[in-house]
């Protein structure tokens, strides 16, 4: 099948779902997990958005009672967009946060204390969508357009800055017309026609695209291909650093849960449902979901995890610019492999 990658897998998991290749019914109880790690019987406080990819881990951590099998108790503090997750972890309001790394460099170096502990989805795995009959082909068709975008200082937002520029010799900034808003928002939005085009979560984009009614323009991890990106991880876990030191158990025995939850969700089709369902998707569409979810999420860092998010920063900052990149270097420290 020749096209984007993006359609290849999305066309995949539909042959699977086709194909009638479906595990469910598995328990918790059929991962041995790390039986050792244990918190310390506290809190553990997670900003949380509803709509996003996150929170279907987080499900099956509350429903499989992840946190109390490794001796934590898992309060979970809502969120509708990044600004949100900052404030929540500025003020103190919680302990656990999902953010790209840019973010976290971003907050550090303002003085914030916040570290990335572990990865959570690969760069690029979110998508821009136009509607099915538009002209719009690439982003270079972005001129005089209004597109939704879920964060002005995400990644994959800056990516499609720096692709817009190197590829296309335009300022996306300036000469298209970005709308900032939250996910459900956008994908409203979107389907009211008042968006030409919007970046969609990975999550959200299935629905759309089995109605008929919506395309892929690009998956971000396209354009990630056209800079000469490595593959890192996008998004990371992170925990504020007193926490941090308070309660280096707690954060252990977080990540020892996510990555059970993680086990569960690449195996057991029916984890998929309930949520989906709660969003309003189709049985096709999840099936597209859970396919490329397994492909996309990353439950430990690589050796060359910390590296490769260098070499991106820097191939980014040098097409971008300091301005957009919101940091002109990465900190000393901004991710660490002490809790895994």
């Amino acid at each position: 099948m020749r096209g984007s990658p993006s359609k290849v897998r999305l066309f995949q998991a539909l042959v699977l779902l086709l194909a009638g290749v479906v595990m469910s019914g598995v328990s918790s109880r059929a991962f041995a997990g790390s039986a050792s790690v244990k918190g310390d019987g506290g809190t553990v406080r997670l900003v949380d958005n509803p709509y996003s990819t996150q929170s279907y881990a987080r499900i099956v951590m509350q429903k499989s009672q992840l946190d109390k099998k490794y001796g934590f108790n898992l309060q979970i503090i809502p969120s509708g967009n990044t600004a949100a997750s900052i404030s929540a972890i500025q003020s103190g309001g919680t302990d656990f946060s999902l953010f790209n790394w840019l973010d976290i460099a971003r907050m550090r170096s303002a003085g914030v204390n916040v570290m990335g502990i572990g990865p959570f989805l690969q760069n690029g795995a979110d998508y821009f969508v136009v509607p099915a009959s538009s002209p719009i082909r690439n982003l270079g068709d972005f001129k005089g357009k209004k597109i939704g975008i879920y964060s002005r200082t995400s990644v994959n937002w800056v990516i499609a800055v720096a692709a817009a520029q190197k590829v296309y010799n335009f300022d996306i900034q300036k000469e298209a017309s970005p709308q900032e808003g939250a996910a459900n928002l956008l994908r409203a939005l979107l389907e009211q026609g008042q968006l030409d085009a919007s970046h969609i979560f990975n999550n959200l984009t299935p629905d759309l695209i089995v109605s008929g009614k919506f395309r892929i323009m690009a998956q971000i991890k396209e354009l990630v291909d056209q800079l000469g990106l490595p593959s890192t991880p996008f998004l990371l876990w992170a925990v504020e650093t007193n926490y941090a030191a308070k309660h280096p158990d707690n954060v252990k025995a977080f990540l020892a849960a996510y990555r059970e939850a993680v086990e569960i969700l690449r195996v057991d089709d029916s984890a998929w449902v309930e949520h989906a369902k709660e969003l309003q998707m189709t049985d096709p569409a999840i099936a597209l979901l859970r396919e490329e979810m397994r492909a996309d999420t990353w439950s430990r860092f690589a050796p060359d995890s910390e590296s490769g998010i260098r070499k991106t920063f820097d191939l980014l900052l040098a097409i971008a610019g300091p301005k957009v990149m919101g940091v002109s270097k990465l900190p000393d420290q901004f991710m660490t492999l002490e809790y895994e």
